[in-house]
């Protein structure tokens, strides 16, 4: 009986690790299942097909990034090593006007830094069969220099958001491009897109300011 019952601690331990636990926003991996504070990650190829024509998240809006800063309930940071953005949208307010999601746009919209409190339900589902676990190294955290975790979708992989109601909109599911995900320890997720190497990702994700 003791050991069944080891082996069965052994085999929950292996199916269930904690990644960076000393970490206030945790990366879980679990099977195939990656998560980083709000985002899902399933390692294995989408079995649906992504709309024809996908539509913007729930009530976007363009804005001025001093406003973006000014309505967001959380410190809005911006990748200084990829300059300034040429757009700033706002999207999935509560009612109080505070955006649920923060998106800058670069390269010809090439490029897109999202930003959202991951505190929340997880807002974004992805599946991508060779989704990876990476290490960002010292400085990713903003102010904290703490080492820090992400995943990483090297290739083009189908995307969907769930709005701040819990409803999951399949119109927005669209193909996003290479995207690198993590969580600072103050619970804001960044979603990197755009960016076709890992190594320039990284070097990205650390200029974030």
């Amino acid at each position: 009986m003791r050991l069944l019952l080891a082996a069965a601690v052994a085999a929950l331990i292996a199916s269930v690790t904690l990644i960076a636990p000393a970490r206030a926003a945790v990366g879980e991996v679990i099977g195939g299942l990656l998560r980083v504070a709000g985002v899902e990650v399933r390692r294995e190829h989408s079995a649906d097909p992504l709309p024809p024509s996908p539509s913007p998240l729930p009530s976007s809006r363009s804005v001025a990034l001093a406003e973006a800063d000014r309505r967001a309930a959380f410190p809005v940071r911006m990748p200084e090593s990829l300059g300034e953005p040429e757009e700033v949208q706002l999207s999935d307010p509560d009612q109080s006007g505070a955006p649920r999601v923060v998106t800058m746009i670069f390269r010809g919209g090439t490029g897109r830094f999202e930003q959202f409190d991951g505190s929340l339900e997880p807002a974004f589902f992805k599946t991508a069969p060779n989704a990876a676990w990476v290490e960002l190294g010292s400085g990713a955290d903003p102010g904290s220099g703490v080492w820090s975790g992400a995943v990483w979708l090297p290739g083009p992989h189908p995307v969907t958001y769930v709005g701040r109601d819990g409803v999951t909109r399949t119109e927005t599911a669209r193909l996003a491009g290479p995207t690198l995900i993590w969580a600072s320890a103050d619970s804001v997720t960044y979603r990197l897109e755009g960016i076709a190497t890992l190594e320039e990702a990284t070097e990205v994700a650390r200029s974030v300011r």
